[in-house]
């Protein structure tokens, strides 16, 4: 799927998204997300950011928030972003927070595999 990327690797749902991202684009691949994970028995995600580049307004945002918190209902979340990102990923931890999950932000990939294993 165009910009968007899944696979399991060690038992953890590694997704990443590249390229211009908009309001809407999340559709498809929470689809291909949801129609993959049923069949996986993980409950880990590590979420690669870095090479999306947002253009959401801040009400958008906003949905974008609670979709995805949603979407991961269950599951804990490590978002890997540049730094630059970090706020907007903050924005998405609160989300799955208020849906009783645990997520949190890095800029290392290894960083956020270590958090989401222990």
């Amino acid at each position: 799927m165009r910009g968007f990327e899944l696979k399991l690797v060690n038992n953890v749902i590694e997704l990443r998204a590249e390229g211009e991202r908009v309001a809407g684009a999340e559709r498809a691949p929470a689809s291909a997300f949801t129609s993959i994970a049923a069949k996986i028995d993980s409950h880990l995600i590590l979420y690669d950011i870095r090479s999306a580049d947002y253009k959401l307004g801040e009400l958008d945002w906003e949905e974008r928030f609670r979709f995805v918190a949603r979407l991961f209902k269950g599951y804990r979340i490590a978002y890997v972003v540049r730094k630059e990102q970090r706020d907007i990923a903050r924005g998405a931890c609160r989300a799955h927070a208020r849906n009783g999950d645990k997520a949190d932000v890095f800029t290392s990939k290894t960083r956020a595999l270590d958090w989401l294993k222990n």
